[in-house]
């Protein structure tokens, strides 16, 4: 009994060592299989024969130093963050400060939800007259337009479209854009909010909005309106821009610590968890491969990637093709803390699919050169610039050439049938035409040398009539031939 007892105690061990076993195996074997995947976009060199070889890469028409994914099975188990790289933490210098020592910081950061009657105007008002009047920082302020309003008076001055704190010179001259398609409530919040935010960071910046006018419904296309807004900021060289934010107008920051500066040699993703307005559920924390809600990047960035597609018309899609973009350039994404990087997101009714989405992200790369920001200009309209202190209002028409993307109609389709065919036809003739000047040239050449080779044949007794049989035949076959 004494055995037998110690036999069943034994098994219990030895049932849990080969269980862990197992688990670890499967463990390290779905690493090394992600690793994979990680490791062939960033580290693998672009030789051709080794991605063509790929099992990764689908056999396709498409030349192999593309980078094509297998995007829905891709996007959910892929980082691109930078795992090495630290955030920039440069020392005090009042020429060139960084928001990490502005002495207006406070960590959380109050946001206002202000009443339904806010207006444009409202917001200039309080910004140019009621703020910069307020003696007492701790002093509670209500409006007609909002209440509970906590926000410091920080000494600004606006000049040449930009604010500036007084006293300091900013490291960074920023840009916050912000893409628009109705949603007149929440742009109006985020204006009003994020100008005290960006002073408690002592930030020299401005702000576009960029309203889609036309096409409206639910034709909305984001990638557009962003690539518009850097094509405006780009000719205001005034401006001198060195950070851009891609902002939705949804969103607003909760702690001031999360900096709103652009990293020399990455884009920084600050959207990391956020809570709806109200919401008693807790922040919720987005897939690692989202770039999408809060992104700052330098010109040079944008430039580099070719900004965004043109082509992802409604809702998703061109934030991951961004994605897509970052990775085929070789390029990593930072993060702040996910403590810092928190939002309050303000309700709004969600726009409708892009049911394309997924072919097009198949193809992102591929159309990398051809398809963003350098394209942007015949597709774009401006309609309409309003300029105020606390925003600039650029209202576009992103279809401005319908036909860019426009499928033919049968008629147009024939009648480009019809002008291909006369052009092959006309190309055929020219070509017969130039191979018969080509052979008249030649042939002309032969029987001058003939003309010339006759005298000096006549008057060469010695020659022989084999000489003289053979010239004669060639001249005869020559002209057989012109014929």
């Amino acid at each position: 009994m004494r055995k037998i007892y110690w036999r069943r105690n034994s098994l219990t061990p030895i049932i849990f060592l080969v269980l862990l076993i197992c688990f670890i195996t499967f463990i390290t074997t779905f690493h090394i299989n992600q690793e994979s995947i990680i490791s062939f976009i960033y580290h693998t060199p672009n030789n051709c024969d080794e991605l063509a070889r790929n099992s990764l890469l689908h056999q396709s028409t498409i030349p192999p130093y593309h980078l094509l994914i297998p995007y829905q099975e891709f996007a959910m188990r892929t980082s691109i963050s930078c795992h090495s790289y630290k955030l920039d933490e440069p020392k005090k210098n009042p020429s060139k400060l960084h928001p990490r020592h502005s002495q207006y910081l406070r960590g959380k950061f109050p946001y206002i939800v202000p009443y339904s009657n806010i207006t444009f105007n409202d917001i200039e008002n309080f910004y140019t007259k009621i703020l910069v009047t307020k003696k007492n920082q701790t002093k509670i302020l209500r409006t007609s337009f909002a209440s509970n309003i906590s926000f410091e008076n920080v000494p600004y001055i606006y000049i040449n479209d930009m604010w500036h704190p007084v006293g300091v010179i900013s490291a960074q001259r920023t840009a916050i854009l912000i893409p628009l398609q109705g949603r007149d409530f929440n742009a109006k919040t985020f204006i009003f909010n994020i100008h005290a935010f960006a002073r408690r960071q002592l930030l020299t910046y401005t702000i576009l909005l960029i309203e889609q006018v036309h096409p409206l419904g639910h034709r909305f296309n984001k990638g557009r309106l962003f690539n518009a807004g850097v094509r405006y900021i780009q000719n205001q060289e005034s401006l001198n821009i060195t950070c851009l934010i891609l902002h939705d107008v949804d969103l607003i920051p909760e702690n001031d610590g999360n900096f709103y500066t652009c990293e020399p040699i990455h884009p920084k993703h600050t959207t990391i968890r956020v809570q709806q307005v109200g919401s008693k559920r807790g922040y919720t924390r987005y897939y690692e491969f989202l770039i999408g809600g809060v992104l700052l990047l330098t010109m040079d960035l944008y430039k580099k990637v070719n900004g965004f597609s043109n082509l992802y018309w409604g809702w998703g899609g061109e934030d991951d093709d961004l994605s897509l973009r970052f990775i085929q350039r070789r390029i990593c994404v930072v993060r702040p803390s996910d403590g810092l990087a928190i939002y309050a997101a303000l309700p709004h009714p969600r726009g409708q699919r892009n049911n394309a989405r997924f072919n097009l992200l198949t193809w992102s790369t591929v159309r990398l050169d051809t398809d963003g920001f350098a394209q942007i200009d015949p597709m774009i309209r401006f309609v309409e610039i309003q300029k105020r202190s606390t925003v600039t209002h650029i209202k576009l028409d992103v279809n401005a050439n319908e036909d860019l993307y426009k499928a033919p109609s049968m008629e147009e389709y024939q009648s480009l049938t019809d002008q291909t065919d006369e052009h092959i036809t006309t190309t055929r003739k020219t070509i017969v035409n130039n191979d018969l000047s080509l052979i008249e040239s030649t042939l002309n050449e032969k029987i001058n040398e003939v003309d010339n080779l006759l005298p000096k044949v006549k008057h060469d007794h010695k020659s022989n009539k084999d000489e003289i049989a053979s010239v004669t035949n060639f001249l005869e076959k020559a002209i057989a031939e012109h014929r």
